[in-house]
């Protein structure tokens, strides 16, 4: 019955760890998706996202490229050097009447003489083509050293955005010089165009983005307050998104004396975003579905090879044991380690049939062991296989914690088959050998990690030496895993005392970075810890974990059948 069970058990957390490897799987992928696939189409979406805010900001400095070409087509011009100085009449009725600057697609010409005396100014509505109230700065005379007036030679030229009172406006200023290009420069000729609203309106239509505008000193919406606290000289554009629907990029635009001046925002929809959690999703869905299938594909190939087999041979065994008839025999058919062992078991059986019931049984029980840790290696060396079929990091460690266990139980064989008296094993001798076993395991280094074995000398039968390996391979194992990260020096010591009424206590200790407070070992999900605490129960022993220096457990037992050794 025992081995039934055991059966069950192993079937069961076969299972579980198909399946918690499989979600383990799952839940990896899709946190790696979404940090580095998701984080890819948004970075994409961020480029696609400046490069159209660039473009909105070209489109801006196309007009205002216009607007100088238009001012150097008039600005070196006789008939201006001439009017600049005379301020005839025939000059304005031949070249400025109310049809000229709506034709330029400019809102206002000035001409200032070179002492900053306004000598003729115009403004219109470039759509209705009607006179406008020319803006405030402009209906008088402003000082020559005006950034407007402000040209050293006849090549200068100033261009960009002035904040007005009655709105931002493109502009740009050349001196008035001859035709030949060629001076003294004897003023200043300015042309200038709002940006408003219907001009931001037209740049959409040329840009097929969504614009608008705010001035820097004054955001007319929360999210351009926002975005205006962040942007700066040094970083002009900023990339947010205003939801899961929509990108927002802004563009700082700093005016003719380079101060900040306003800021443009594109609306564009978030398409490569989508495109990404679209592709996410099938993605993860191929995964699962694929992974399930992989999973019960994997359940059944054990179920059927292995597990069932397993099972049968469990119950004969134990129908065996139960009858004591060892004329009984096992039939597995088959040409793997499991029919192998089946006939081993047959083999043993025949020779316990024909030896002596006395003396031959001892030898005989030797054999077993012999056997039962030459199957145990060889179960071993086809985990060990199997383990370098995967690269699943997870997966590995699953076999390598396996193979660490069956190891503990192949050596007690090994040591019963050496051992005079087959009523046990000598326990400090086991311990040193399991221990030292688990640290070549994990290939570490006796000069990093010091091992201290404290351990009377004993001799400890089967039933408890069995659970006692079992449970110091799962602590051990824990402490070489995780209580020495980046190389941190220490040590593991695993001590066994008996006082005079029989009663063990076996410790299990390291001064590593400590058992995470967090974690109750007693109800954690993991394989190892829930061994320890099912292997203590079986041999009706008590189990304390004390945190204070690193990670000490204490583990109580009463082992009745342990005797001193006696020097031959």
């Amino acid at each position: 019955m025992i081995w039934e069970v055991n059966v069950t058990t192993l079937r069961k957390k076969t299972i579980a760890i198909i399946s918690l490897t499989l979600l383990g799987l799952i839940v990896l992928i899709y946190f790696f998706s979404q940090t580095i696939l998701m984080e890819s189409f948004d970075e994409l979406e961020e480029q696609n996202t400046q490069k159209n805010i660039e473009r909105a900001k070209d489109a801006i400095f196309s007009d205002i490229d216009r607007l100088e070409s238009i001012v150097g087509d008039w600005a070196p011009w006789d008939d201006g050097y001439t009017f600049i100085q005379d301020g005839n009449e025939d000059f304005i009725q031949t070249n400025l009447d109310p049809s000229t600057l709506p034709n330029l697609q400019i809102n206002i010409i000035l001409f200032y003489n070179i002492y900053g005396h306004l000598v003729y100014s115009q403004s219109v509505d470039i759509k209705t083509k009607e006179s406008i109230l020319m803006p405030e700065l402009f209906q008088k005379d402003i000082p020559p050293n005006n950034v407007l007036l402000n040209h050293t030679d006849v090549n200068s030229s100033i261009r960009g955005i002035i904040i007005l009172p009655e709105g931002p406006m493109l502009i740009a200023s050349k001196p008035i010089i001859t035709s030949k290009h060629e001076g003294p420069i004897q003023g200043t000729i300015i042309m200038g165009r709002f940006l408003d609203s219907e001009e931001i309106g037209r740049l959409s239509r040329i840009t097929h983005l969504s614009l608008n505008f705010s001035l820097f000193h004054d955001p007319n919406t929360p999210d351009m307050l926002s975005a205006i606290q962040q942007l700066t000289t040094e970083e002009p554009i900023l990339i947010q998104p205003m939801n899961n629907d929509v990108m927002a990029g802004y563009v700082l635009l700093n005016d003719v004396e380079g101060n900040p001046a306003i800021v443009i925002k594109a609306d564009l929809p978030r398409g490569i975003h989508k495109q990404g959690e679209s592709t996410i999703r099938y993605l993860m869905l191929s995964i699962v579905g694929s992974g399930l299938v992989f999973g019960i594909v994997i359940i059944l190939l054990l179920e059927k090879n292995v597990l069932s087999r397993l099972a049968f041979l469990s119950s004969n065994v134990s129908e065996i044991g139960k009858i004591g008839d060892h004329t009984m025999r096992i039939s597995l058919p088959g040409k793997d380690e499991l029919s192998n062992l089946a006939n081993d078991i047959n083999s043993m059986l025949e020779q316990l049939e024909r030896a002596d019931k006395a003396k031959t049984r001892q030898l005989l029980l030797k054999e077993i062991y012999h056997r039962v840790k030459n199957n145990l290696q060889i179960v071993i060396s086809l985990l060990n296989l199997q383990s370098q079929k995967t690269k699943d990091k997870k997966v590995i460690d699953i076999f390598k914690d396996s193979q660490n266990r069956i190891k503990s139980m192949a050596l007690i064989h090994e040591k019963l088959y050496k051992s005079k008296d087959l009523a046990g094993i000598n326990f400090k001798e086991y311990i040193n050998d399991l221990a030292n076993n688990l640290f070549r395991s994990y290939g570490i280094n006796s000069s990093r990690i010091i091992l201290k074995i404290d351990i009377e000398d004993t001799i400890m039968n089967l039933d408890i030496a069995t659970p006692c390996g079992l449970i110091i391979t799962e602590l051990v194992s824990n402490s070489l895993k995780h209580a020495f990260p980046a190389e941190r020096k220490g040590y593991i010591l695993i001590k066994l005392t008996s006082d005079n009424k029989g009663m063990f206590k076996l410790v299990v200790q390291d001064n590593g970075i400590g058992f995470p407070e967090d974690i109750n070992f007693r109800k954690t999900d993991t394989l190892g810890m829930q061994l320890v605490t099912s292997l203590v129960g079986q041999i009706t022993g008590t189990i304390e974990l004390d945190r204070n220096n690193g990670t000490e457990f204490r583990i109580n037992f009463m082992e009745r059948k342990v005797e001193a050794i006696e020097n031959d």
